[in-house]
C-alpha cells in the first residue's frame, strides 16, 4: 500500500499542498471549515506527519524538555500536568527528566535535548546547580526558563513563587496566635526558595521583636519521611516549639503524622502550616493550613514564557514572581499565651 502524502490529500480536497500544511498546524489564515476537512482527510487516509523532515525545513522540532527534581512529589506532578497541557496547546511535545536532585542527570538531559534540537527547556534546577551549569559556553543549551527555583540574578527567564511572602504570612499568623517558638522544617539551604522563605520568617519575627533562634531551623530533604522524623526532633527540643512552618506540603504531611505519634496534635496543642496546598492538605483531620502556591498558574506562565523566548530570542528576560496567600484551616487554630 502506497503511503499517503500531502499531495494525495491536497488533490483529494482540491486545495494546494501549502493549504494542507498550514491547516495541519492550525494556522489562522486557513478557515475553520477547511481545517476540519483536512483533519478528516488525514485521519481517513492514515497520513503520518513527517516531523523530522518538517524540522529540517523550519528549524523547529516542536519538542520541549522539562526537568523536575521529584515528579513523585504531588506539587511537581501537578506542575508537570499544567506544563504539558499548556505546551500541548501550542503543538509541542514534552520530554521529561526526573533528576532526583542529580546534577549529572540534569547535565546529561540538557546535552541530549541540545543534540535533538529541542525548541526549549523548562527546568527546576537540581540541588547543587549553579548558573554556569546552564551556560551556553559549556553546552549549546536551547532557550530556557526556570520554574519554582531560579537564579534570580541571571539573564534567564523564570517563574517562581513569592516564598518570602509565604514565610512572612505563615509566621505572622502564628505570632498573632501568641506563638514565639516557631520551628522551620525542611528544605536545602543551598536552594533559593529555602533562603527566601527563611528571610520572610525572620522579617516577621523582627516586626514582633522576637529574636531569631537558629536551633529552631531544621533543613532536610523535602520528603514526608523527613517530615515524620522531624517530629521527634521537635518533641526533644527544650523548651519545645509550639508551632512549625514547613518548607513544603510533603514535609508538612509527614510532620503531621509524626507529631501525633509524639503526643502533639496539630490544631489542639500544636500549630502547623504547610506550603503549597496539594490536594491532600485539605483532606487531613483537621485540614492543613497552608501558604498556597498555584501550580496551574506557574505551569501556564512558564510555558508561555518559553514560547515567547523561542519566538523572540532577544526579548528582555521575564522575571515572574507569583503572589501567595495564607489559607487558614484547622491546624493553626490553636493559640498560646506568649511568655513574658
Amino acid at each position: 500500500m502506497t503511503r499517503p502524502t500531502l499531495r494525495h490529500i491536497a488533490d483529494k480536497l482540491g486545495v494546494s499542498t501549502a493549504t494542507v500544511s498550514l491547516a495541519m498546524r492550525g494556522n489562522e489564515r486557513i478557515s475553520q471549515r477547511t481545517q476540519e476537512r483536512v483533519r478528516a482527510a488525514l485521519e481517513e487516509s492514515g497520513y503520518i506527519y513527517g516531523r523530522s523532515a518538517a524540522s529540517l525545513r523550519t528549524s523547529r522540532t516542536h519538542t520541549v524538555g522539562v526537568i523536575l527534581n521529584n515528579v513523585s512529589d504531588p506539587f511537581f506532578s501537578a506542575l508537570l500536568a499544567s506544563l504539558e497541557d499548556a505546551l500541548a496547546q501550542t503543538g509541542r511535545t514534552v520530554f521529561l527528566c526526573n533528576t532526583d536532585e542529580s546534577c549529572k542527570r540534569q547535565a546529561d538531559f540538557l546535552r541530549i535535548m541540545a543534540e535533538y534540537n529541542a525548541d526549549g527547556i523548562i527546568v527546576c534546577p537540581a540541588i547543587g546547580s549553579t548558573p554556569e551549569h546552564f551556560s551556553s559556553e559549556n553546552i549549546p543549551v536551547p532557550p530556557l526558563v526556570f520554574v519554582s527555583r531560579a537564579f534570580t540574578d541571571t539573564a534567564f527567564d523564570y517563574v517562581i513563587n513569592d516564598d518570602h511572602g509565604a514565610g512572612r504570612l505563615a509566621t505572622e499568623r502564628l505570632l498573632g496566635l501568641g506563638h514565639r517558638r516557631i520551628a522551620v522544617v525542611g528544605g536545602d539551604p543551598s536552594t533559593p526558595p529555602f533562603n527566601v522563605l527563611l528571610r520572610g520568617y525572620r522579617a516577621a519575627l523582627q516586626t514582633r521583636s522576637v529574636d531569631f533562634d537558629d536551633t529552631l531551623v531544621r533543613p532536610s530533604l523535602a520528603t514526608r519521611v523527613e517530615g515524620f522524623r522531624a517530629a521527634q526532633w521537635i518533641a526533644g527540643l527544650d523548651p519545645r516549639p509550639t508551632a512549625a512552618i514547613s518548607y513544603n506540603d510533603s514535609i508538612a504531611l509527614g510532620l503531621f503524622h509524626g507529631l501525633t505519634k509524639e503526643g502533639l496534635f496539630p490544631g489542639k496543642n500544636f500549630a502547623l502550616i504547610g506550603h503549597e496546598d496539594v490536594e491532600e492538605a485539605s483532606l487531613l483531620n483537621p485540614p492543613l493550613s497552608v501558604t498556597r502556591v498555584s501550580r496551574d498558574e506557574m505551569g501556564r506562565r512558564a510555558a508561555a514564557a518559553l514560547v515567547e523566548r523561542i519566538e523572540t530570542p532577544d526579548a528582555p528576560p521575564q522575571r515572574i514572581v507569583l503572589g501567595t496567600e495564607l489559607i487558614v484551616r484547622g491546624t493553626c487554630s490553636v493559640s498560646v499565651t506568649p511568655e513574658a
